[in-house]
């Protein structure tokens, strides 16, 4: 009876291992499709920028260059405002960040230490939504309302005050919920040994949510990098932002994809290096309030 019962029990471990076994090779599977579906456009991008404008054009698309173009990466250069373009969205998106970051840290310091005096849960919930409805419904709005501004709308100001309708509320409720994690018990020490609030939340509470306040400013950074609709209406003659860029390289009716490519390629080299050197901060900074004690 011993004897039965232990090789029902091997039966049974075996079977369990078995099916174990498939659904990991199931999820490698599904793991190598999605990697594959990941990092083919992003090699036919690279390939495609060492392209000469003829092959990139061809009906049916070769996956290896059959002659090399790396002159591409100085031809999207030979007009002079294609670089300011780069140098207009890194000011715009690294001033935006800064001021969302800034605002939003107070704002999520007051809901989350004095959610009752800062509005409650209803005016954190209206913020959120402003995250929330399609930025295509204020395009016109928006564009009259700064069009009758003193710095009107070609300007980075524009922009950078414009962006904040969609980073702050994301930075304001990430910087909630980092600060409602933050040990208070900490400023209430120092409250006891005479600090003022204000020299509290900037010397002992602010230095506590560092990774997270890093990992919002990646996410504000990167949106406010890569924005086209509202570029495209607001700005293009004084400011030019590099997603606006992109599509002006054309000869004639002929779409230079080479080109797009290479400037593609290059301003994917500032958030790609954002992220190498911080992306220890962002994993910090991401993962704050998971685990709790």
């Amino acid at each position: 009876m011993n004897h039965a019962t232990g090789a029902m029990t091997a039966g049974g471990t075996e079977r369990t291992q078995d099916a174990w076994r498939h659904v990991r090779y199931l999820f490698l599977a599904f793991l190598g499709l999605w990697i594959v579906f990941t990092v083919f456009p992003l090699y036919f991008m690279t390939i495609t920028a060492f392209k000469s404008a003829a092959e990139a054009n061809l009906t049916v698309p070769t996956f290896w260059p059959q002659e090399w173009q790396p002159r591409n990466f100085i031809g999207v250069f030979d007009e002079r405002t294609n670089f300011n373009a780069l140098v207009d969205s890194f000011v715009i998106a690294s001033a935006n960040t800064a001021l969302s970051l800034f605002l939003g840290s107070l704002a999520g310091y007051a809901f989350a230490r004095f959610p009752r005096q800062a509005g409650g849960e209803n005016l954190a919930f209206w913020i959120l939504s402003n995250r929330m409805f399609p930025p295509v419904a204020i395009l016109v709005p928006m564009f009259f309302l700064f069009d009758n501004t003193p710095w009107g709308t070609d300007s980075h100001l524009s922009l950078i005050i414009l962006y904040l309708v969609f980073n702050l509320p994301l930075a304001t409720w990430l910087m909630m919920v980092f600060f409602r994690d933050a040990p208070v018990e900490i400023e209430e020490a120092a409250y006891l040994d005479g600090w003022t609030p204000l020299r509290a939340f900037f010397k002992v509470t602010l230095p506590l949510v560092i990774p997270g306040m890093i990992s919002v400013a990646m996410l504000c950074w990167i949106f406010a990098w890569n924005e086209y609709l509202f570029a495209n209406l607001f700005v293009g003659t004084a400011v030019r932002t590099y997603t606006i860029v992109i599509p002006t390289f054309t000869h004639g009716s002929q779409t230079l994809w080479n080109f797009q490519m290479a400037f593609s390629l290059l301003a994917l080299i500032p958030p790609v290096t954002l992220f190498i050197l911080l992306r220890r901060y962002m994993v910090r900074g991401l993962s704050l309030g998971v685990v709790k004690g």
